[in-house]
């Protein structure tokens, strides 16, 4: 074997290993390509490309490395952004430097007790010994913090618990854009500091921050208790209906709650005992967090709903935030720029997300997990029955990957290889890809991961730089 090195770094050697059998071009290219790319991934500076001499198919085949194929990038305000049934919600307000003031509302409806034995509701009933001569106490509604807290922490906020007069729709899916009628005047209000946040993440009903009803809300419920309203949810939920939190105008802090943990609790005594009893309703039915956002002032303000804005238009920045919307949108109008190498094959791809860090100011910090959807051109997200299309970039298995954001790069990565491999050949296309945050759960009943889109926070990221780095070999 003969080696030799041009000034361009490009290895030049005659190599037979691979060629003494009929395979196709393309098994035999990447045989070799896994031998040469284990030097490009060691060595201390990006390669150029390896030609690598192919006597038996009539030339040189190369494997080459790219970071300039074009990633046109713009700012994108999706349509429908899904809050409800999430299992955790916001409210608050808050100023944004960035993209300006956020108001949350949240609304949830009260629903029966649950049994996690079956995975169903049960009935609202007094044990049998307490149903003769039950007296009424108190009722109270416990919050749980789930740790996500936006804006200026320093400010306290004064929280409203507010009784709905609408009903919710059985089974709709309600976005960030819709509300439902309440009470005006709050059933309680709370002032809280950031502390009494904190502290309310636990399991303890002692740490959690607590409403108490006024006795006529109280006893209206609990009057249900063994009727038949108590006894099917769909009447339950028509009888009280829920609640709307809201804040004061001038808050400054937008909060994050764990709904499925947060319950209400009513507490009764019986005629003559002074031992008192406590039974647990749950906001485990409709609720969704209703998210709107001003940008006047902003480099957005001009950004409307299934509308665009160039890169170009924005310093050559682009935006996401979660909750409200946007989002930015990629395409790779150069990528058949590839094919000039003819046979290709794609031997490594990672697409790599660069959000400014000059932009994480106090506790604005950008989503933790990320996912890609397929967006087509009028910018809304494609969907196959009826679910967001999200990226296979495992085409082979199918899997859908999340990317975490990498605290000590400071970006986000995605292995592109199949995917770009599978646009290359022909066998798929794309109108462009929508960067979206991402919760990845566990179904409980096959244990099957899935991905959903999480919508319930505003957590939110200046785009400065979205890289696409290819190794790909192709003939020469």
């Amino acid at each position: 074997m003969k080696t030799t090195t041009s000034l361009k770094r490009t290895l030049i050697f005659t190599q037979n290993l691979f060629l003494n059998r009929s395979w196709n071009i393309s098994h035999k290219m990447r045989n070799v390509a896994i031998m040469l790319l284990s030097a490009f991934f060691f060595s201390c500076e990006d390669p150029i490309n390896i030609a690598v001499d192919t006597p038996s198919t009539g030339g040189q085949f190369v494997t080459s490395f790219t970071d300039t194929l074009t990633v046109s990038k713009a700012t994108v305000m999706l349509d429908s952004i899904v809050t409800s049934t999430q299992t955790g919600a916001i409210v608050g307000q808050y100023k944004d430097p960035v993209f300006g003031n956020v108001t949350a509302k949240l609304y949830t409806q009260i629903s029966l007790p649950y049994d996690p034995n079956n995975g169903s509701y049960s009935a609202f009933a007094l044990p049998a010994a307490d149903t003769l001569k039950p007296v009424y106490d108190s009722m109270y509604v416990y919050l749980v913090h789930n740790g996500f807290a936006y804006g200026d922490s320093t400010k306290s906020v004064t929280l409203n618990l507010h009784r709905l007069t609408e009903d919710f729709v059985k089974g709709k899916k309600y976005t960030n854009n819709d509300a439902l009628a309440y009470n005006a005047t709050p059933l309680a209000s709370k002032v809280l500091t950031y502390k009494d946040f904190k502290r309310a993440v636990t399991s303890s009903t002692d740490s959690l921050i607590k409403f108490k009803l006024p006795a006529a809300v109280g006893s209206e419920i609990f009057a249900l208790a063994g009727k038949d309203a108590g006894k099917d949810i769909d009447k339950f939920t028509a009888a009280v209906k829920g609640f709307a939190l809201t804040v004061n105008q001038d808050a400054q802090t937008v909060y994050g709650l764990s709904v499925s943990s947060s319950f209400p609790a009513i507490y009764y005594h019986t005629e003559g005992d002074t031992v008192r009893k406590a039974i647990s309703l749950t906001f485990l039915a409709e609720r969704f967090s209703q998210i709107t956002g001003n940008r006047s002032g902003t480099p957005l303000q001009d950004l409307k709903m299934l509308g665009s804005i160039p890169s170009q238009a924005t310093g050559g920045k682009t935006y996401i935030q979660t909750g409200v919307g946007i989002t930015t949108k990629m395409t790779f109008p150069t990528l058949a720029n590839l094919l000039k190498a003819g046979n290709v094959a794609i031997n490594k791809a990672e697409l790599i997300i660069e959000p400014d860090v000059d932009q994480f100011t106090g506790n604005f910090r950008p989503p933790v997990q990320i996912a890609l959807v397929e967006i087509g051109k009028d910018n809304r997200l494609k969907k196959v029955n009826n679910v967001e299309d999200f990226v296979a970039l495992d085409v082979a298995s199918g899997t859908q990957f999340i990317s975490d954001f990498n605290t000590t790069t400071n970006n986000y990565q995605f292995n592109f290889t199949s995917y770009i491999q599978e646009i290359i050949n022909g066998r798929k296309t794309t109108d462009g890809i929508a960067i979206v945050p991402s919760l990845v759960g566990t179904n409980s009943s096959t244990g099957a991961t899935t991905i959903s889109i999480y919508n319930n926070n505003v957590s939110r990221a200046v785009i400065k730089n979205i890289k696409l780095n290819v190794y790909y070999s192709g003939k020469k």
